[in-house]
């Protein structure tokens, strides 16, 4: 399940910081790309230690087509191939069209991976990411930026970022949690009912009313 993480530092500081991220069905999270708002990147943006982490950079800062194919390369495939051993591999995506150009669909048919697109306005139900995944992300993120302003930091810069997302991620992204949201959003295992019943549920009774035409 592919998600695209946005971590605040504070509603004071604008400055926002991004990830590419995926969560199995089996509890497993597995390396992120982070997503630099700059037009270069700089190796002492990443003077935290943090094995096997990718980095990629935009303009804005937003995902594209071109950091997409290089996390479906570089970071996802890399990943699951050998665990894979050739057979079928299923990647959840939400439906942003950075997801869908002829370079990945080219890679995933090349590598026996069959993306699914969820439809538009159903990830707060069916994105494991966004079910409980990011929320518990975003408090954790918060409570570790506090903890270093109380000890004079001004301000979370690019410098810092690494040092305060990963004590964040590891203590919201666990196997047990990662298990529970697949559950929760009804895909694995596969039960529609724990999101259908949770839906608002039209009138028993629809009222007709009579529409007189005044002449």
């Amino acid at each position: 399940m592919l998600g695209l993480v946005k971590v605040l530092v504070g509603k004071d500081d604008l400055r926002d910081y991004r990830g590419a991220g995926c969560i199995s069905a089996d509890g497993r999270s597995l390396l992120l790309l982070i997503i630099w708002p700059a037009s270069t990147y700089r190796s002492n943006w990443a003077t935290f230690l943090t094995p096997s982490w990718h980095y990629g950079h935009s303009e804005n800062g937003y995902n594209d087509s071109k950091i997409s194919l290089e996390w479906l390369t570089r970071v996802f495939d890399p990943q699951i191939s050998e665990r894979a051993n050739r057979k079928p591999q299923v990647l959840i995506c939400d439906s942003f069209g950075t997801h869908e150009t002829l370079e990945i669909l080219e890679f995933c048919f090349a590598n026996n991976i069959t993306m699914c697109r969820l439809p538009s306005h159903t990830l707060h139900k069916l994105q494991p990411c966004d079910v409980r995944v990011f929320g518990p992300l975003k408090t954790a993120y918060r409570d570790e930026v506090e903890r270093l302003c109380r000890g004079g930091l001004e301000a979370v810069s690019k410098e810092h970022f690494t040092s305060v997302y990963k004590p964040a991620r590891e203590t919201a992204i666990t196997r047990r949690n990662i298990t529970a949201v697949w559950a929760a959003s009804g895909l694995f295992l596969f039960n529609p009912e724990r999101v259908l019943r949770k839906m608002p549920k039209p009138p028993s009774k629809i009222a007709v009313l009579d529409v007189l035409a005044c002449t």
